[in-house]
């Protein structure tokens, strides 16, 4: 178990989560309205398709963040939130107020982004 948190910050990491969910949830709701079949003349119509294509890549995007969040709060559940997925350190507070989805400390994710790591890619 994790015990380099407070159970306050916690507390407010668990309630960052839930409102990003909540967002990102309203966010796809939106995108899926978008994604209804236009009204337009031939020149609308294929705006439309444009705009319908980037509202589903958006949406896939955020499905994929509700996954991390959704990761994370297990992750809360079963005592390993807040630990590197790589290299099992501790991973800051205020790292996780920025970023409170993530699964690697700042040194395994920046070895995942320069390509010489083996960092998951869930952070």
């Amino acid at each position: 178990m994790n015990t380099t948190l407070t159970a306050a910050q916690r507390e407010e990491l668990k309630a960052l989560l839930l409102a990003a969910r909540r967002s990102l949830e309203s966010q796809m709701q939106q995108n899926r309205e978008n994604l209804a079949p236009p009204a337009a003349d031939q020149d609308g119509i294929e705006q439309g398709n444009v705009v319908r294509e980037v509202d589903q890549a958006l949406t896939n995007i955020d499905a994929a963040d509700v996954k991390r969040i959704d990761h994370a709060l297990e992750a809360m559940e079963d005592g390993s939130y807040g630990l590197c997925a790589e290299c099992g350190c501790a991973i800051p507070f205020e790292r996780l107020k920025i970023e409170p989805q993530t699964q690697h400390c700042v040194a395994c994710k920046s070895r995942w982004e320069q390509g010489k790591g083996h960092a998951k890619t869930h952070a």
